[in-house]
């Protein structure tokens, strides 16, 4: 654990280093898509978990399929 604390510190001091600009860039270039694709796995997971939960959409379905 102390070598990624100590990773992210090394990062963290490269970025607030860096000007404005190119803070941006690394902010639009990684940051933005892996916010991203974190938040697509998240729904799919949460999608996923309460499909199975929820019992009640099976209690109720007649067959119709309305």
């Amino acid at each position: 654990m102390t070598a990624l604390a100590n990773w992210w510190d090394g990062v963290e001091e490269w970025l607030t280093g860096l000007s404005f600009v190119p803070q941006l860039l690394v902010t639009l270039i990684v940051v933005i898509p892996l916010a991203v694709l974190i938040a697509a796995v998240l729904n799919v997971l949460v999608d996923t978990v309460s499909t199975l939960i929820d019992r009640r959409r099976f209690a109720d379905d007649d067959g119709t399929g309305l």
